[in-house]
């Protein structure tokens, strides 16, 4: 029986490694599955950004929403992991594409069709609804899932859409209008249509995490009996929740601040912001921090600006790094200057959250 022989078992763990250049693709390009099943061969397109660096990506189109079978031409952002995947995918290709004179990167036969070239089964385009079924027939052995709401969890191929966004969300919100860029959501005046892309569902995915992690930050801050930077003084000296173990009148507290105030919050690795234009030292928008000017240094001296204990260690590696910086003796004025102001600001910084702790 074929089903039996090594070629047989060859075929099939070359399918196998297709779907993982699938995976590769949707988790770390945040692309839609009929958007990464009609990538083409040369697909990987270098340019140069503005800093003048070659960077790469992920050339396509979008599907949704579009008027045409063509869809919306679009690029991604395209990391070394999915640059090498669509390298494998079109490897595995390649014969197939040699046969139909196709540019599909994703063709496959049934029965599977990697490594055995069938003369007579159709060379068909791989289906998301392939894909699906590959992913929970398959990948269900390796990457077992938890049950939810009683039943098997089951690997759509949406998820990895879902996740790219939720890392991008949770990573540093200021990133949002990039991220829909990235990901075509944001409306976009095509020079050979009128065509706007939307995704009402990306929207949703985005507003919903920004309004968690709003929520999380919140609760840290209100009960957190240490505060350091401008606003968190602030916050700690005004806070009715100072020292509290979370209840329903913090959760009712949070609820209402967050619909009468429509506040805005930027996250990062140093600290949090309390966003307001008028205080902003970055001179950031209407909407968010300035990406080019918040540093640590502008955060320091920034009304906007909180500082927690779970900042504290960021804070103290840059102290340390700048000491060993200033121990160098072929370090020049300008730059031992810097290195000391970086040491006075972060000490100063940690010494507000130790003299809370004093008090407490």
């Amino acid at each position: 029986m074929l089903a039996r022989t090594p070629l047989w078992r060859l075929d099939h763990l070359i399918a196998r490694l297709r779907d993982a250049c699938f995976i590769t693709i949707a988790y770390l390009v945040g692309a839609r599955s009929s958007e990464i099943l009609a990538l083409e061969t040369d697909c990987i397109e270098w340019r140069r950004d503005s800093a003048g660096e070659r960077v790469p990506y992920l050339v396509g189109a979008i599907r949704k929403g579009a008027s045409g079978v063509d869809g919306v031409p679009h690029r991604w952002v395209a990391p070394e992991p999915v640059i090498r995947a669509v390298e494998i995918v079109s490897w595995i290709s390649a014969p197939l594409r040699e046969r139909t004179g196709r540019r599909n990167l994703w063709l496959s036969q049934v029965p599977p069709g990697g490594a055995l070239i069938y003369t007579i089964v159709e060379i068909v385009p791989v289906t998301h609804q392939a894909i699906y079924v590959a992913l929970n027939r398959h990948y269900r052995n390796v990457l077992p899932a938890p049950e939810q709401d009683g039943k098997d969890w089951l690997f759509g191929t949406h998820q990895g859409r879902k996740t790219f966004a939720r890392f991008v969300g949770r990573r540093d919100r200021t990133g949002l209008v990039a991220l829909r860029k990235h990901l075509g959501h944001i409306n976009r005046a095509m020079t050979d249509s009128a065509y706007v892309g939307t995704d009402f569902e990306l929207t949703e995915l985005i507003d919903e995490q920004t309004a968690r992690e709003t929520r999380a930050a919140l609760e840290e801050l209100l009960v957190a009996p240490r505060l350091g930077g401008k606003a968190g003084r602030t916050i700690a000296a005004r806070s009715p929740f100072r020292g509290r173990t979370l209840d329903e009148d913090l959760d009712r507290y949070i609820t209402r601040l967050m619909a009468e105030t429509d506040m805005r919050l930027g996250v990062c690795d140093w600290g949090y912001c309390l966003y307001r234009r008028e205080t902003a030292a970055c001179f950031g928008s209407d909407v968010a921090p300035n990406p080019a000017l918040r540093t640590q240094s502008t955060c320091v001296t920034c009304a906007n600006f909180v500082l927690s204990d779970k900042h504290r260690p960021i804070w103290e590696d840059r102290i340390a790094r700048n000491r060993t910086l200033l121990q160098r003796e072929d370090l020049d004025e300008a730059s031992r200057a810097l290195a000391q102001a970086r040491v006075e600001e972060g000490e100063r910084l940690l010494a507000s959250l130790a003299a809370q702790e004093a008090e407490g």
